[in-house]
């Protein structure tokens, strides 16, 4: 696959913040682990997406081209799966119970860091 600017590299950690919250009690870090094409994700997780694109349509895009899968450091030796998929303003925020805003390039994590 082509670098793109606005898809993250598998194997990579980025900053996540809860609940799309840009603070420093609210940063974790994911490793992304996979990136799934729309037409390949599976049936599960597409019904999970349909279900918090119509609860939260201010939020997630009516389309996705992709499906970002990712582990998620909650603890020292606790990590959780979860997917990103397209914002409408063309970002990325997970799905699921872990729902938060990724960080592709580092504009959020600097915003609190300064």
């Amino acid at each position: 696959m082509k670098e793109n600017p606005n898809i993250p590299i598998v194997g990579k950690s980025y900053s996540y913040f809860d609940d799309g919250k840009i603070k420093m009690c609210r940063r974790m870090s994911v490793c992304i682990t996979e990136i799934i094409h729309f037409d390949k994700i599976d049936p599960a997780t597409l019904e999970l997406w349909s279900e918090d694109i119509a609860d939260c349509h201010w939020l997630y895009a009516k389309e996705t081209d992709f499906f970002i899968k990712a582990e998620l450091k909650i603890s020292q030796d606790k990590t959780e799966n979860i997917f990103f998929v397209r914002t409408i303003n063309n970002g990325w925020f997970s799905i699921g119970l872990w729902g938060g805003r990724l960080d592709i390039d580092g504009t959020l994590n600097s915003s609190i860091e300064n």
